[in-house]
């Protein structure tokens, strides 16, 4: 039943994702610090900074080199490293994770411990059983998924117990270690990322908001120069009568004034001569 429960949870970890961590590009993050470390001459801090490379416990995100040193540390059966690499992911990621990662957490850490018991039987080091169950007892008595577990010092063949048997099979050990390498990659895809590993990406954006924007103005610019042609070519005005607006005037005297006006006005429109001179009429010498 067990076999089964963990075979069904360790097939919906490895199908959610096979892919490398979305951090591993930040090895080359690591390389642009020391060039600029080194650029500005800060030669303590840079000394400072390799040393902590090379202890680094995330081993440059590396999610295969991470599982590497977890098994290093089972195979020495080196509890206190492992507790200690462990403690470190738990404080510094798995414990800012959603709940929706906590019974995959849990089962994880759980067999992962189981793990290290069977490589020390495996490995003929009961002294280390024992000592694992003298360190963490206090800590494991009251988990449901231990209760079993106390009795595996006093069983002669372990693998061969209905108990721990399923523990002892190469299938049981590669799910988990298939297991724990997908839920590490999958957790290095969800954790945020620091604003220096996307400055490449904000650099591809501006560029192309840049070129967005040039492209912009070329076009403002061609709509701006045919504006202006439109613009210079003003239809001609219509030729208009300058009396014509006198006629539209509204009088604004008296009705001698008016009448006067009107009269002005009908003798213009009429095409009369408007000379004084020309408008008298002609007198014959022979009535003088």
């Amino acid at each position: 039943s067990f076999h089964n429960n963990y075979r069904c949870w360790s097939w919906s970890i490895t199908s959610l994702s096979l892919s490398p961590s979305s951090m591993s590009h930040l090895r080359y993050l690591d390389e642009l610090v020391r060039e600029y470390l080194l650029f500005r001459g800060f030669t303590i801090t840079l000394k400072s900074f390799d040393g902590e490379l090379k202890v680094d416990k995330d081993r440059g995100f590396r999610v295969d080199r991470i599982v590497d040193q977890f098994l290093v540390f089972i195979n020495n059966s080196d509890l206190t490293s492992l507790r200690e690499l462990w403690l470190h992911f738990d404080q510094k990621i798995f414990s800012k994770l959603d709940h929706d990662f906590t019974q995959g957490l849990r089962k994880l850490e759980v067999s992962l411990l189981k793990f290290y018991l069977v490589m020390a039987v495996s490995n003929n080091r009961p002294e280390k059983v024992s000592e694992f169950f003298q360190k963490l007892t206090p800590e494991l008595q009251n988990q449901p998924e231990w209760k079993d577990w106390f009795m595996l010092p006093f069983i002669k063949n372990p693998e061969e117990h209905s108990t721990f048997a399923v523990n002892f099979t190469k299938q049981w050990q590669d799910t988990f270690l298939v297991s724990l390498h997908n839920f590490l990659s999958i957790i290095y895809q969800v954790i945020p990322e620091p604003a220096l590993s996307s400055y490449e990406e904000e650099a591809t954006k501006l560029r192309r908001l840049q070129e967005e924007n040039e492209s912009l103005k070329h076009k403002l610019s061609t709509l701006s120069h045919c504006s202006d042609v439109i613009l210079d070519a003003v239809p001609p005005i219509d030729i208009m009568d300058d009396f014509y607006i006198i006629a539209q005037e509204t009088p604004t005297s008296g009705d001698g004034h008016s009448k006067s006006l009107k009269n002005l006005i009908r003798t213009i429109g009429g095409g009369l001569p408007t000379s004084p001179i020309m408008g008298r009429k002609p007198h014959c010498q022979g009535n003088q």
